[in-house]
């Protein structure tokens, strides 16, 4: 049976304290209920008007030259595409349409929009990996590459990457609205563009002395939450397509990861009850990427493992570690893979781990009894 989690609605007072005015609520668990009990992802409506409109809309306005005058590009009207993507949601449970809706999100609604928008990808592909759309072709040998590539969309540096960087994890009324890449170049890391007048240092961490305590909690819940959908769609993803064909969303995660840790460490501050980094030690790569160094103090497991359930709890704590402070580590996919194989019998181990093996397994079972 599949796994259910709850999905939240955009919380309106929060998207207006974080800089995002008029923004309608998003209600997920109705975007992810079925079609229909026959055909719960409705129709493919890859040559429909309303999906062609939509990938219209989602494209903006390139620059144009009129005779001597240039007209700039315009952007796309989020709004618009979210509204569009929304509509097509209750026709049909589309990845293509997914992949619009997820942009659509974050512009219009943050880190928030982010969240859900993650939220409803690893729904769809857990509840409807096999009736959605795109659909999967037998006579192509069921090629999920069209499937990943649109879930590979997140890492796109220009259509997507390079928003996130540049979406507010802090807003404060007085001293304005600021995110990773201001932050990138107030310290140092990163040049200011020239022309630019950057913010100093001083006026971000002011921002986040300012700015609304329930609103940049909540920025912090969702960003946890985003990095524990991200690993749930690679996850489910490599048990549909294998670890070959999954993608790999380590460019996303590690922005994300980076957006959660300086938020965590700025609510730390303000004693709201965070620990900074939970745990991440001094010197440990904050990208997210490869292992850090022992946390100091680290406590080892106590209690006897004497059984089954044991071993579960274990590896559940080794999945929480890897969660909490090495979130783009593919560990977690080979722990939870080796939790499937801990109540499965040795000829279902066999079978996930060698499925070409099989053949061999009953040459060395010999001839069954009947047989013999």
């Amino acid at each position: 049976m599949t796994p259910t989690f709850h999905f939240r609605s955009l919380g309106l007072g929060c998207l207006i304290a974080a800089g995002f005015e008029d923004v309608a609520a998003i209600d997920i668990d109705a975007l992810l209920s079925e079609i229909s009990a026959d055909d719960p992802c409705g129709p493919d409506l890859e040559y429909d008007s309303e999906l062609r409109e939509l990938e219209q809309s989602a494209q903006g306005k390139p620059e144009q030259q009129m005779g001597d005058t240039i007209v700039a590009a315009q952007e796309p009207d989020w709004r618009e595409v979210r509204k569009r993507a929304e509509s097509l949601f209750s026709r049909t449970k589309d990845l293509r349409v997914t992949s619009h809706l997820v942009r659509a999100l974050l512009h219009t609604a943050g880190f928030e929009g982010l969240c859900d928008g993650l939220a409803l990808s690893r729904g769809l592909i857990e509840r409807y990996w096999e009736p959605l759309h795109p659909r999967l072709d037998p006579d192509d040998d069921n090629d999920p590459t069209l499937r990943v590539n649109l879930v590979m969309s997140l890492c796109d540096q220009e259509d997507f990457l390079i928003h996130v960087r540049n979406t507010p994890i802090v807003s404060a009324p007085a001293l304005g609205r600021f995110s990773l890449r201001e932050l990138a170049i107030a310290s140092g890391e990163v040049p200011a563009p020239a022309g630019e007048d950057p913010p100093s240092m001083s006026t971000i961490e002011g921002a986040f002395l300012e700015a609304d305590l329930e609103t940049l909690t909540q920025t912090s819940q969702n960003l946890a939450a985003s990095l524990e959908h991200l690993r749930e769609i690679e996850a489910k993803l490599t048990d549909h397509v294998g670890s070959a064909n999954a993608p790999n969303l380590d460019p996303l995660r590690r922005l994300v990861y980076q957006a959660s840790k300086v938020v965590k460490d700025k609510l730390a501050a303000r004693n709201a009850g965070a620990t900074p980094s939970e745990g991440t030690a001094p010197g440990e790569d904050v990208s997210g990427g490869g292992s850090g160094p022992a946390q100091p103090g680290a406590r080892a497991l106590s209690g006897d493992i004497r059984a089954r359930e044991d071993v579960l709890r274990a590896l559940d704590k080794i999945i929480e570690y890897y969660a909490r402070h090495e979130p783009s580590s593919p560990v977690p996919i080979l722990v939870r893979r080796c939790k499937r194989l801990v109540t499965a019998s040795f000829e279902d181990i066999v079978k996930n781990l060698l499925p070409d093996g099989v053949s061999q397994l009953e040459v060395i079972k010999g001839p069954s009894e009947e047989m013999s």
